[in-house]
Protein backbone atom coordinates (compact mmCIF):
# COMPACT_ATOMS: atom_id res chain seq x y z
CA UNK A 1 0.00 0.00 0.00
CA UNK A 2 2.59 2.34 0.83
CA UNK A 3 4.75 1.63 -2.28
CA UNK A 4 1.38 2.49 -4.31
CA UNK A 5 0.71 5.71 -2.72
CA UNK A 6 4.36 6.38 -2.97
CA UNK A 7 4.45 5.60 -6.88
CA UNK A 8 1.38 7.75 -7.17
CA UNK A 9 2.74 10.54 -5.11
CA UNK A 10 6.10 10.95 -7.81
CA UNK A 11 3.29 10.24 -10.62
CA UNK A 12 1.99 13.78 -9.31
CA UNK A 13 5.12 15.54 -8.88
CA UNK A 14 6.49 14.30 -12.41
CA UNK A 15 3.55 15.59 -13.89
CA UNK A 16 3.52 19.20 -12.41
CA UNK A 17 7.33 19.26 -13.34
CA UNK A 18 6.39 18.58 -16.92
CA UNK A 19 3.17 21.66 -16.57
CA UNK A 20 5.58 23.77 -15.03
CA UNK A 21 8.65 23.39 -17.55
CA UNK A 22 5.89 23.87 -20.51
CA UNK A 23 4.61 27.07 -19.29
CA UNK A 24 6.26 30.11 -20.86
CA UNK A 25 6.35 33.42 -18.83
CA UNK A 26 5.07 36.33 -20.19
CA UNK A 27 5.56 40.35 -19.46
CA UNK A 28 4.11 44.13 -20.58
CA UNK A 29 6.50 45.74 -22.57
CA UNK A 30 5.83 49.13 -24.11
CA UNK A 31 7.21 49.59 -27.24
CA UNK A 32 9.77 52.77 -25.69
CA UNK A 33 10.54 49.93 -23.02
CA UNK A 34 11.70 47.71 -25.28
CA UNK A 35 13.66 50.18 -27.60
CA UNK A 36 15.70 51.42 -24.30
CA UNK A 37 16.11 47.42 -22.88
CA UNK A 38 17.40 46.68 -26.55
CA UNK A 39 19.81 49.51 -26.48
CA UNK A 40 21.26 49.77 -23.39
CA UNK A 41 21.22 46.15 -21.53
CA UNK A 42 21.11 43.69 -24.36
CA UNK A 43 24.48 41.55 -25.87
CA UNK A 44 23.74 43.40 -29.17
CA UNK A 45 24.20 46.65 -27.65
CA UNK A 46 27.66 45.59 -25.35
CA UNK A 47 28.64 44.62 -28.98
CA UNK A 48 27.53 47.96 -30.30
CA UNK A 49 29.43 49.98 -27.51
CA UNK A 50 32.73 47.60 -27.82
CA UNK A 51 33.40 48.38 -31.37
CA UNK A 52 33.30 51.92 -30.46
CA UNK A 53 35.13 51.23 -27.21
CA UNK A 54 37.81 49.50 -29.57
CA UNK A 55 37.90 52.29 -31.37
CA UNK A 56 38.63 54.97 -28.71
CA UNK A 57 40.93 52.68 -27.06
CA UNK A 58 43.32 52.69 -30.49
CA UNK A 59 43.14 56.33 -30.58
CA UNK A 60 44.42 56.54 -26.98
CA UNK A 61 46.88 54.50 -27.46
CA UNK A 62 48.16 55.74 -30.37
CA UNK A 63 48.06 59.28 -29.10
CA UNK A 64 49.51 58.52 -25.92
CA UNK A 65 52.55 57.11 -27.77
CA UNK A 66 52.82 60.58 -30.35
CA UNK A 67 53.21 62.42 -27.49
CA UNK A 68 54.91 60.40 -24.64
CA UNK A 69 57.98 58.35 -25.08
CA UNK A 70 57.43 54.60 -25.54
CA UNK A 71 59.69 52.72 -22.62
CA UNK A 72 60.70 49.14 -22.84
CA UNK A 73 63.37 47.36 -20.93
CA UNK A 74 65.35 44.17 -22.46
CA UNK A 75 67.95 42.13 -20.91
CA UNK A 76 69.02 38.38 -20.57
CA UNK A 77 70.04 35.93 -18.32
CA UNK A 78 73.85 35.44 -17.61
CA UNK A 79 75.59 34.21 -20.56
CA UNK A 80 78.36 31.62 -20.32
CA UNK A 81 80.45 30.63 -22.94
CA UNK A 82 83.82 28.63 -24.07
CA UNK A 83 86.55 29.33 -26.48
CA UNK A 84 88.61 27.42 -28.05
CA UNK A 85 90.93 28.42 -30.97
CA UNK A 86 94.09 27.63 -32.69
CA UNK A 87 95.96 30.35 -33.15
CA UNK A 88 98.21 32.69 -32.46
CA UNK A 89 98.42 34.74 -28.82
CA UNK A 90 100.44 37.39 -27.20
CA UNK A 91 104.21 36.39 -25.91
CA UNK A 92 104.23 33.16 -27.83
CA UNK A 93 106.34 32.85 -30.92
CA UNK A 94 103.55 30.18 -32.63
CA UNK A 95 100.26 28.86 -32.85
CA UNK A 96 98.84 27.30 -29.57
CA UNK A 97 95.20 25.66 -28.97
CA UNK A 98 93.84 28.67 -26.32
CA UNK A 99 90.74 28.10 -24.21
CA UNK A 100 88.79 31.21 -23.24
CA UNK A 101 85.70 31.65 -20.82
CA UNK A 102 83.50 34.41 -20.67
CA UNK A 103 80.46 35.31 -18.27
CA UNK A 104 78.25 38.10 -19.51
CA UNK A 105 75.17 40.11 -18.52
CA UNK A 106 73.78 42.80 -20.68
CA UNK A 107 70.65 45.09 -20.21
CA UNK A 108 69.21 48.26 -21.96
CA UNK A 109 66.09 50.42 -20.73
CA UNK A 110 64.78 52.47 -24.86
CA UNK A 111 62.81 55.12 -24.93
CA UNK A 112 61.47 56.21 -28.28
CA UNK A 113 59.78 59.69 -28.88
CA UNK A 114 58.05 60.77 -31.93
CA UNK A 115 58.41 64.34 -33.19
CA UNK A 116 56.28 66.72 -34.50
CA UNK A 117 57.94 67.34 -37.50
CA UNK A 118 58.30 63.52 -38.03
CA UNK A 119 60.82 62.35 -37.40
CA UNK A 120 61.95 59.90 -33.94
CA UNK A 121 64.58 60.31 -31.07
CA UNK A 122 65.53 57.46 -29.91
CA UNK A 123 67.26 57.33 -26.24
CA UNK A 124 68.89 54.07 -25.06
CA UNK A 125 70.97 53.28 -21.87
CA UNK A 126 72.89 50.28 -21.69
CA UNK A 127 74.39 48.34 -19.21
CA UNK A 128 77.22 45.84 -19.63
CA UNK A 129 78.85 43.07 -16.80
CA UNK A 130 81.40 40.97 -18.19
CA UNK A 131 83.80 38.42 -16.35
CA UNK A 132 85.90 36.65 -18.70
CA UNK A 133 88.88 34.24 -18.38
CA UNK A 134 92.41 33.78 -20.86
CA UNK A 135 95.30 32.30 -20.31
CA UNK A 136 98.28 34.51 -19.11
CA UNK A 137 100.30 34.40 -22.13
CA UNK A 138 103.67 32.80 -22.21
CA UNK A 139 102.28 30.42 -19.51
CA UNK A 140 98.61 28.87 -20.88
CA UNK A 141 98.68 26.80 -17.42
CA UNK A 142 97.94 30.06 -15.85
CA UNK A 143 94.35 32.07 -16.14
CA UNK A 144 93.98 36.13 -15.90
CA UNK A 145 89.96 36.62 -14.60
CA UNK A 146 89.19 39.96 -15.91
CA UNK A 147 85.72 41.73 -15.36
CA UNK A 148 84.21 44.71 -16.91
CA UNK A 149 81.69 46.96 -16.24
CA UNK A 150 80.34 49.28 -18.46
CA UNK A 151 77.39 51.74 -19.10
CA UNK A 152 76.63 54.04 -22.05
CA UNK A 153 73.71 55.97 -23.57
CA UNK A 154 72.98 55.75 -27.66
CA UNK A 155 71.41 59.20 -28.68
CA UNK A 156 69.66 58.24 -31.76
CA UNK A 157 67.87 61.48 -33.94
CA UNK A 158 66.20 60.51 -37.26
CA UNK A 159 64.33 63.11 -39.42
CA UNK A 160 62.90 61.97 -42.83
CA UNK A 161 62.04 64.96 -45.44
CA UNK A 162 60.33 64.84 -48.66
CA UNK A 163 57.17 62.51 -47.09
CA UNK A 164 54.63 62.99 -44.63
CA UNK A 165 55.34 62.00 -41.12
CA UNK A 166 54.76 58.07 -40.35
CA UNK A 167 53.61 58.90 -36.65
CA UNK A 168 51.22 61.61 -37.63
CA UNK A 169 50.11 59.71 -40.43
CA UNK A 170 49.07 56.80 -38.23
CA UNK A 171 47.41 59.12 -35.64
CA UNK A 172 45.46 60.87 -38.14
CA UNK A 173 43.82 57.67 -39.33
CA UNK A 174 43.36 56.77 -35.70
CA UNK A 175 41.29 59.84 -35.36
CA UNK A 176 39.19 59.18 -38.41
CA UNK A 177 38.69 55.92 -37.57
CA UNK A 178 37.31 56.90 -34.12
CA UNK A 179 34.71 58.98 -35.87
CA UNK A 180 33.96 56.61 -38.24
CA UNK A 181 33.12 54.40 -35.49
CA UNK A 182 31.41 57.04 -33.21
CA UNK A 183 29.15 57.76 -36.28
CA UNK A 184 28.68 53.45 -37.18
CA UNK A 185 27.23 53.27 -33.44
CA UNK A 186 24.53 55.72 -34.56
CA UNK A 187 23.62 53.52 -37.97
CA UNK A 188 23.60 50.54 -35.41
CA UNK A 189 21.77 51.73 -32.71
CA UNK A 190 18.73 52.83 -35.70
CA UNK A 191 18.98 49.50 -37.28
CA UNK A 192 18.75 47.90 -34.17
CA UNK A 193 15.39 50.04 -32.71
CA UNK A 194 13.84 49.71 -36.71
CA UNK A 195 14.35 45.83 -35.98
CA UNK A 196 12.73 46.15 -32.45
CA UNK A 197 9.61 48.17 -33.73
CA UNK A 198 9.58 45.57 -36.45
CA UNK A 199 9.21 42.78 -34.58
CA UNK A 200 7.10 44.98 -31.49
CA UNK A 201 4.92 45.76 -34.59
CA UNK A 202 5.11 42.29 -35.99
CA UNK A 203 3.55 40.74 -32.52
CA UNK A 204 1.29 43.03 -31.89
CA UNK A 205 -0.38 42.80 -35.39
CA UNK A 206 -0.20 38.81 -35.61
CA UNK A 207 -2.04 38.89 -32.07
CA UNK A 208 -4.81 41.44 -33.94
CA UNK A 209 -5.00 39.13 -36.80
CA UNK A 210 -5.10 35.78 -34.71
CA UNK A 211 -8.42 37.83 -32.91
CA UNK A 212 -9.49 38.40 -36.66
CA UNK A 213 -8.73 34.86 -38.06
CA UNK A 214 -11.01 33.46 -35.25
CA UNK A 215 -13.71 35.38 -36.09
CA UNK A 216 -13.57 35.15 -39.65
CA UNK A 217 -13.49 31.26 -38.69
CA UNK A 218 -16.22 31.63 -36.22
CA UNK A 219 -18.43 33.39 -39.18
CA UNK A 220 -17.51 30.88 -41.58
CA UNK A 221 -18.17 27.86 -39.38
CA UNK A 222 -21.86 29.35 -38.72
CA UNK A 223 -22.30 30.44 -42.81
CA UNK A 224 -21.19 26.42 -43.32
CA UNK A 225 -23.98 25.55 -40.67
CA UNK A 226 -26.97 27.76 -41.87
CA UNK A 227 -25.74 26.29 -45.53
CA UNK A 228 -25.85 22.81 -44.37
CA UNK A 229 -29.07 23.26 -43.14
CA UNK A 230 -30.30 24.87 -46.74
CA UNK A 231 -28.81 22.33 -48.13
CA UNK A 232 -31.11 19.69 -46.51
CA UNK A 233 -34.25 22.19 -46.98
CA UNK A 234 -33.43 22.29 -51.09
CA UNK A 235 -32.62 26.22 -50.69
CA UNK A 236 -29.36 25.71 -52.18
CA UNK A 237 -27.25 22.96 -54.18
CA UNK A 238 -24.98 21.41 -53.02
CA UNK A 239 -22.43 23.31 -54.80
CA UNK A 240 -23.18 25.99 -52.83
CA UNK A 241 -22.71 24.27 -49.59
CA UNK A 242 -19.38 23.09 -50.49
CA UNK A 243 -17.91 25.87 -51.10
CA UNK A 244 -19.22 27.26 -47.78
CA UNK A 245 -17.27 23.99 -46.02
CA UNK A 246 -14.39 24.85 -48.18
CA UNK A 247 -14.24 28.57 -46.99
CA UNK A 248 -14.80 27.30 -43.64
CA UNK A 249 -11.29 24.71 -44.05
CA UNK A 250 -9.45 28.19 -45.57
CA UNK A 251 -10.32 29.76 -42.29
CA UNK A 252 -9.44 26.92 -40.23
CA UNK A 253 -6.15 26.70 -42.30
CA UNK A 254 -5.42 30.61 -42.09
CA UNK A 255 -5.52 30.32 -38.17
CA UNK A 256 -2.63 27.91 -38.10
CA UNK A 257 -0.68 30.00 -40.14
CA UNK A 258 -1.39 33.00 -37.92
CA UNK A 259 -0.91 31.43 -34.49
CA UNK A 260 2.77 29.62 -36.28
CA UNK A 261 3.36 32.94 -37.18
CA UNK A 262 2.43 34.95 -34.10
CA UNK A 263 4.95 32.18 -31.74
CA UNK A 264 7.97 33.05 -34.46
CA UNK A 265 7.49 36.55 -34.45
CA UNK A 266 6.89 36.66 -30.64
CA UNK A 267 10.45 34.80 -30.24
CA UNK A 268 12.40 36.94 -32.90
CA UNK A 269 12.05 39.92 -30.41
CA UNK A 270 12.40 37.73 -27.11
CA UNK A 271 15.53 37.14 -28.69
CA UNK A 272 16.13 40.74 -29.48
CA UNK A 273 16.10 41.73 -26.11
CA UNK A 274 17.65 38.51 -24.57
CA UNK A 275 14.69 37.05 -22.74
CA UNK A 276 13.86 33.24 -23.26
CA UNK A 277 12.84 32.93 -26.40
CA UNK A 278 9.99 30.57 -24.90
CA UNK A 279 8.72 34.05 -22.86
CA UNK A 280 6.14 35.49 -24.25
CA UNK A 281 5.92 39.86 -24.75
CA UNK A 282 2.66 40.82 -24.33
CA UNK A 283 2.70 44.78 -26.64
CA UNK A 284 0.45 47.66 -26.55
CA UNK A 285 -0.46 50.06 -29.87
CA UNK A 286 2.01 53.23 -28.93
CA UNK A 287 0.50 56.39 -29.43
CA UNK A 288 2.55 59.48 -31.14
CA UNK A 289 4.20 61.71 -28.46
CA UNK A 290 4.51 64.78 -30.47
CA UNK A 291 4.57 65.66 -34.39
CA UNK A 292 7.13 67.47 -36.04
CA UNK A 293 6.59 71.54 -36.33
CA UNK A 294 7.38 73.98 -38.97
CA UNK A 295 9.77 74.89 -37.06
CA UNK A 296 11.76 71.57 -36.05
CA UNK A 297 11.24 70.41 -40.19
CA UNK A 298 13.06 73.67 -41.28
CA UNK A 299 16.04 73.11 -38.47
CA UNK A 300 16.56 69.35 -39.50
CA UNK A 301 16.61 70.64 -43.29
CA UNK A 302 19.25 73.43 -42.75
CA UNK A 303 21.28 70.63 -40.60
CA UNK A 304 21.15 68.41 -43.65
CA UNK A 305 25.87 68.75 -43.72
CA UNK A 306 25.53 67.26 -39.97
CA UNK A 307 24.14 63.90 -40.47
CA UNK A 308 25.55 60.53 -40.08
CA UNK A 309 25.98 59.75 -43.83
CA UNK A 310 27.95 62.85 -44.78
CA UNK A 311 29.94 63.11 -41.69
CA UNK A 312 31.15 59.41 -42.45
CA UNK A 313 31.99 60.06 -45.64
CA UNK A 314 33.54 62.88 -45.40
CA UNK A 315 35.84 61.37 -42.96
CA UNK A 316 36.10 58.56 -45.63
CA UNK A 317 37.54 60.68 -48.15
CA UNK A 318 40.35 62.56 -45.79
CA UNK A 319 41.98 58.81 -44.96
CA UNK A 320 41.76 57.77 -48.73
CA UNK A 321 43.36 61.26 -49.28
CA UNK A 322 45.55 61.18 -47.00
CA UNK A 323 46.36 57.32 -48.24
CA UNK A 324 47.23 58.61 -51.75
CA UNK A 325 49.50 61.45 -50.75
CA UNK A 326 51.57 59.33 -48.48
CA UNK A 327 51.76 56.60 -51.17
CA UNK A 328 52.96 59.13 -53.79
CA UNK A 329 55.58 60.86 -51.65
CA UNK A 330 56.96 57.45 -50.54
CA UNK A 331 57.76 56.41 -54.13
CA UNK A 332 59.76 59.69 -55.18
CA UNK A 333 62.58 61.48 -54.35
CA UNK A 334 62.93 60.77 -50.53
CA UNK A 335 65.48 61.87 -48.15
CA UNK A 336 66.38 61.05 -44.52
CA UNK A 337 68.66 62.77 -41.99
CA UNK A 338 69.91 60.77 -39.02
CA UNK A 339 72.39 62.10 -35.62
CA UNK A 340 73.53 58.94 -33.34
CA UNK A 341 76.08 60.12 -30.43
CA UNK A 342 77.15 57.40 -28.02
CA UNK A 343 78.55 58.06 -24.52
CA UNK A 344 80.55 55.43 -22.74
CA UNK A 345 81.79 54.96 -19.19
CA UNK A 346 83.40 51.70 -17.18
CA UNK A 347 85.79 50.60 -15.37
CA UNK A 348 87.71 47.06 -15.85
CA UNK A 349 89.63 45.06 -13.09
CA UNK A 350 92.43 42.61 -13.91
CA UNK A 351 93.96 40.42 -11.80
CA UNK A 352 97.12 41.23 -10.58
CA UNK A 353 96.60 44.60 -12.37
CA UNK A 354 95.77 48.14 -12.07
CA UNK A 355 92.21 49.11 -12.46
CA UNK A 356 91.45 50.51 -15.98
CA UNK A 357 88.36 53.14 -16.87
CA UNK A 358 86.99 53.05 -19.71
CA UNK A 359 85.67 56.56 -21.43
CA UNK A 360 84.80 56.41 -25.07
CA UNK A 361 82.53 58.53 -26.65
CA UNK A 362 81.30 58.68 -30.57
CA UNK A 363 79.12 60.48 -33.15
CA UNK A 364 78.20 60.07 -36.35
CA UNK A 365 75.73 62.60 -38.76
CA UNK A 366 74.82 61.59 -42.53
CA UNK A 367 72.57 62.87 -44.64
CA UNK A 368 70.91 59.94 -46.95
CA UNK A 369 68.54 60.64 -50.45
CA UNK A 370 66.77 57.61 -52.26
CA UNK A 371 64.88 57.61 -55.85
CA UNK A 372 63.83 54.55 -57.58
CA UNK A 373 64.89 54.01 -61.10
CA UNK A 374 62.92 51.07 -62.44
CA UNK A 375 60.81 48.52 -60.59
CA UNK A 376 59.03 47.06 -63.22
CA UNK A 377 56.04 49.78 -62.67
CA UNK A 378 54.98 48.51 -59.39
CA UNK A 379 55.35 51.63 -57.42
CA UNK A 380 53.43 53.55 -60.29
CA UNK A 381 50.89 50.96 -60.37
CA UNK A 382 50.16 51.25 -56.17
CA UNK A 383 50.05 54.82 -56.23
CA UNK A 384 47.35 54.99 -58.98
CA UNK A 385 45.34 52.32 -56.90
CA UNK A 386 45.28 55.11 -54.01
CA UNK A 387 44.28 57.46 -55.98
CA UNK A 388 41.51 55.48 -57.81
CA UNK A 389 40.18 54.65 -53.79
CA UNK A 390 40.74 58.61 -53.48
CA UNK A 391 38.99 59.39 -56.36
CA UNK A 392 36.17 56.72 -55.38
CA UNK A 393 36.01 57.98 -51.76
CA UNK A 394 35.54 61.79 -53.24
CA UNK A 395 32.42 60.76 -55.51
CA UNK A 396 30.94 58.44 -52.48
CA UNK A 397 31.14 61.93 -50.64
CA UNK A 398 29.94 64.22 -53.32
CA UNK A 399 27.13 61.86 -53.57
CA UNK A 400 26.29 61.96 -49.98
CA UNK A 401 25.77 65.36 -49.89
CA UNK A 402 23.34 65.78 -52.50
CA UNK A 403 21.20 62.98 -51.38
CA UNK A 404 21.32 63.65 -47.55
CA UNK A 405 19.44 66.81 -47.87
CA UNK A 406 16.55 65.06 -50.11
CA UNK A 407 16.66 61.80 -48.00
CA UNK A 408 15.98 64.38 -45.22
CA UNK A 409 13.21 66.01 -46.82
CA UNK A 410 11.53 62.95 -48.22
CA UNK A 411 11.67 61.46 -44.71
CA UNK A 412 9.88 64.31 -43.24
CA UNK A 413 7.20 64.46 -45.79
CA UNK A 414 6.87 61.39 -45.51
CA UNK A 415 6.21 61.86 -41.48
CA UNK A 416 3.37 64.58 -42.71
CA UNK A 417 1.64 62.40 -44.62
CA UNK A 418 1.71 59.06 -42.42
CA UNK A 419 0.65 61.58 -39.41
CA UNK A 420 -2.30 62.35 -41.68
CA UNK A 421 -2.94 59.09 -43.19
CA UNK A 422 -3.50 57.98 -38.92
CA UNK A 423 -5.64 60.59 -38.63
CA UNK A 424 -7.73 59.56 -41.28
CA UNK A 425 -7.36 55.59 -40.50
CA UNK A 426 -8.35 56.76 -36.75
CA UNK A 427 -11.62 58.03 -37.70
CA UNK A 428 -12.43 54.98 -39.55
CA UNK A 429 -11.52 52.69 -36.63
CA UNK A 430 -14.50 55.54 -34.83
CA UNK A 431 -17.15 54.96 -37.38
CA UNK A 432 -15.98 51.19 -37.49
CA UNK A 433 -16.23 50.84 -33.63
CA UNK A 434 -19.81 52.74 -33.90
CA UNK A 435 -20.66 50.39 -36.60
CA UNK A 436 -20.07 46.97 -34.11
CA UNK A 437 -21.74 49.00 -31.11
CA UNK A 438 -24.72 48.96 -33.55
CA UNK A 439 -24.57 45.44 -34.26
CA UNK A 440 -24.23 44.97 -30.74
CA UNK A 441 -27.06 46.07 -30.20
CA UNK A 442 -29.11 44.80 -33.07
CA UNK A 443 -27.80 41.23 -32.02
CA UNK A 444 -29.01 41.04 -28.23
CA UNK A 445 -32.23 42.81 -30.01
CA UNK A 446 -32.29 39.68 -32.20
CA UNK A 447 -32.62 41.97 -35.26
CA UNK A 448 -29.74 40.44 -36.74
CA UNK A 449 -27.71 37.73 -37.28
CA UNK A 450 -24.64 36.48 -35.18
CA UNK A 451 -23.13 36.45 -38.73
CA UNK A 452 -23.79 40.04 -39.47
CA UNK A 453 -22.28 40.98 -36.34
CA UNK A 454 -18.77 39.11 -37.03
CA UNK A 455 -18.65 40.90 -39.99
CA UNK A 456 -19.08 44.23 -38.41
CA UNK A 457 -16.33 43.22 -35.79
CA UNK A 458 -14.06 42.13 -38.35
CA UNK A 459 -13.98 45.19 -40.37
CA UNK A 460 -13.29 46.83 -36.89
CA UNK A 461 -10.12 44.47 -36.40
CA UNK A 462 -9.00 45.60 -40.17
CA UNK A 463 -9.67 49.27 -39.83
CA UNK A 464 -7.70 48.83 -36.73
CA UNK A 465 -5.25 46.61 -38.45
CA UNK A 466 -4.73 49.06 -41.45
CA UNK A 467 -3.96 51.83 -38.43
CA UNK A 468 -1.27 49.87 -37.07
CA UNK A 469 0.32 49.16 -40.18
CA UNK A 470 0.71 52.54 -40.67
CA UNK A 471 2.30 53.74 -37.19
CA UNK A 472 4.34 51.42 -37.68
CA UNK A 473 5.78 52.71 -40.74
CA UNK A 474 5.35 56.16 -39.31
CA UNK A 475 7.65 55.02 -36.34
CA UNK A 476 10.04 53.43 -38.75
CA UNK A 477 10.57 56.45 -40.25
CA UNK A 478 11.01 58.94 -37.32
CA UNK A 479 13.35 56.09 -36.57
CA UNK A 480 15.45 56.40 -39.83
CA UNK A 481 15.09 60.57 -39.48
CA UNK A 482 16.46 60.56 -35.67
CA UNK A 483 19.42 58.36 -36.94
CA UNK A 484 20.72 60.71 -39.76
CA UNK A 485 22.06 63.13 -37.26
CA UNK A 486 25.24 62.90 -35.12
CA UNK A 487 23.48 65.21 -31.88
Amino acid sequence: MVRKCLSGFMSVIVALVLITTQLSWSRELTLDEAIALAVTRTSRAEIIRGNLEVAETNYFAERVNFYLPEISINGNLPAYSVNESFRHYAGLPRKQLIKTTDFDFTSNIELKQNLISGGQLIVRGNLLNKDAMYPLGSDLNVTVDQNTREGYFNFEFEQPFLKPSDAMNDLNNKKDDLEIARLAKLEEVAALKKEVTEAYFGVLQLSLKEELTRDKLESARLKADVDSVKLQDGIISEEDWLESASARLDAELEQFDIDNQLQEKNRELAILLDFEASETILSAAPEIAQHLDEREKKTLIERWEESVDVHKARHEHRKEQRAADYAASSHGLNGNLAARYSLGRGKVKTEGMEDDNIKANSWEVSLNFTYPIWDGGASGAEVKAARLSEEKARIEYERSKRSARAQIVNLINRLDVGYRKLDVLNKQIELAKSKLGIAKFRLDDGQVSMITYLESRIDYLEAKNKYLEELKQYLLDKIALEGKYTG
